[in-house]
């Protein structure tokens, strides 16, 4: 049997819905879907900047060491072979590069980006391992970098030196022939607040181009999703799309064959979904609207909110997308009253997990396993302390596929997703 393994804080009491009148809006990425746009549900468009004024993003939250690549505007990296860190000083031989480990960012998680492919098990994040006494993460791997478009492609050699106990990204990149090297600090104090810094290579420079992380709800950006064959993209692998995704606290819901105005919130609001690409890309499809489709979104602000994407479908000629959105009045109490953060580490796993919790105060809190068909598999309590925990998951009778975990305390009860991949 398929199984299933959820965290999420969740503090439902009893609900009421009250429909709000529609509204119709829209959002402009540019010809050629050039901008991304970030969105706040109810006040609109936050802001705007382009998407190829960057290279590498470094997550903020001081948890986390996730790091991305620019993978829609052909941003490729490579885990270079048979070196570490002492490589960097030799010149870099790129013949035959095209079949070293390519590495991808993510599109269910804002905690794995392309830089974190390789990591296993808790404290490796995959270019680096965290260090219990200094609390830094230290590099250990070295990049490949490509750039550009063929056959102008630029290759810059990569080391993510460490991330440090201030929450500082320490990066030094050069030519592959040793050129130009070049050591750079991205100061966490720069963009507190965000959920991302990011960098240029070109310009060897970082650059603050989000707004803050509480201001919006989804974004519309490009981003390279990873395919498993759809009726839109007949094929298997990563490829480049236009679509929206979710912030960090935000969850949504995706009602199939379902109508706008009758739709029930009721019935999918246990669907409610972490996954940042739950909206995604799939909505339209060779510049036709998918039929029926109907999301909810649960914004930063724990409202809940209706959206259909309506006519006409987006094109690249403007990149203008148009939705209708309703308001859903709802009994929901606000998230995270004890708890800051919760997650789960690594996702997917291929050996034990551990769950990552970033408590407001001490108290304890028991975790439950359940399958999919709503079997208990393993019930637990913890005591938290203030601040960070780490709590070992045991994943040996646990067979590969998807599980169900839910926290509960005496303010939360919450759901994360977990993947068993051995």
């Amino acid at each position: 049997m398929k199984k299933l393994l959820t965290l999420s804080v969740v503090l439902l009491t009893s609900v009421s819905i009250y429909a709000q009148t529609a509204v119709y809006d829209s959002v402009i990425m540019g010809a050629g879907y050039a901008n991304q746009v970030w969105y706040n549900m109810t006040s609109g468009e936050v802001s705007q900047t382009p998407n190829n004024n960057w290279d590498l993003a470094f997550t903020t939250y001081f948890m986390g060491a996730s790091a991305y690549i620019n993978s829609a505007q052909g941003v490729a990296l490579y885990a270079i072979p048979n070196t570490d860190i002492s490589g960097f000083a030799t010149v870099i031989d790129t013949t035959g590069y095209e079949g070293w480990q390519s590495l991808n960012n993510s599109d269910t998680t804002w905690n794995k980006g392309a830089f974190n492919q390789n990591m296993g098990n808790f404290p490796n994040y995959g270019w680096g391992t965290y260090d219990n006494v200094t609390h830094e993460v230290t590099g250990d791997s070295l990049f490949l970098v490509r750039t550009g478009m063929n056959p102008n492609y630029e290759f810059k050699k990569l080391w993510v030196i460490k991330k440090d106990v201030s929450g500082n990204w320490i990066i030094r990149s050069a030519n592959i022939d040793n050129s130009n090297d070049v050591t750079d600090t991205i100061l966490y104090s720069s963009y507190s607040g965000k959920n991302f810094s990011y960098y240029s290579l070109s310009n060897q420079a970082d650059l603050n181009r989000e707004p803050l992380t509480t201001d919006w709800d989804i974004t519309f950006a490009r981003y390279t999703a990873n395919v498993l064959t759809t009726s839109c993209i007949p094929a298997t692998g990563y490829f480049s799309v236009t679509g929206v995704l979710q912030n960090k606290k935000v969850v949504a819901a995706q009602a199939d064959g379902e109508d706008f105005s009758t739709v029930d919130f009721a019935s999918y609001q246990s669907q409610l979904d972490s996954n940042i690409s739950t909206i995604g890309f799939d909505w339209k499809c060779s510049g036709v609207l998918t039929a029926n489709v109907v999301y909810f979104i649960k914004s930063n602000s724990a409202e809940i909110w209706k959206v259909q994407f309506t006519e006409p479908a987006p094109t690249g000629a403007t990149g203008k997308i148009f939705f209708m959105k309703e308001s859903l009045a709802t009994g929901i109490s606000p998230l995270n009253e004890t708890i800051n953060s919760i997650s789960v580490y690594p996702n997917p796993a291929t050996g034990n997990a551990s769950l990552i919790v970033d408590a407001k105060k001490s108290g304890t809190a028991s975790f439950s396993i359940f399958n999919t068909v709503g079997a208990l598999i393993d019930n637990q309590s913890t005591y938290l302390k203030q601040g960070m925990n780490v709590i070992a998951i045991n994943t040996e009778s646990l067979a590969n596929g998807i599980y169900f975990i839910n926290n509960s305390n005496e303010k939360n009860s919450e759901v994360l997703k977990l993947i068993i991949a051995r």
